[in-house]
């Protein structure tokens, strides 16, 4: 697979799909949020409490075992779109 089409939060936040202190929640506990934020390299991770994490290392976390599918489908934002739609929703366009 080329780096192009693999999941990249970066990407999705300089193309304004997502936005830099964006609340994004666990599909399956709404309750269970992380906020998108940017590092110091430049790069964009989730925060959750004190840690800062990839979005697939906090989906393991949020499920508590290693995700069935792709991390992207276990988060989404607050308009209930899974940064997996969102993703695709991206790379549709880039298209």
């Amino acid at each position: 697979m080329s780096k192009k089409n693999k999941f990249d939060l970066t990407g999705l936040v300089h193309h304004g799909r997502l936005k830099d202190g964006e609340t994004v929640y666990f599909v399956s506990d709404p309750s269970k949020t992380a906020i998108v934020t940017k590092q110091p390299s430049g790069e964009y991770k989730l925060k959750y409490g004190k840690e800062t994490m990839t979005v697939h290392a906090c989906a393991t976390m949020f499920l508590g075992t290693e995700c069935p599918d792709h991390a992207s489908r276990w988060l989404r934002n607050a308009g209930g779109k899974t940064l997996y739609e969102v993703w695709q929703a991206d790379l549709a366009d880039a298209a």
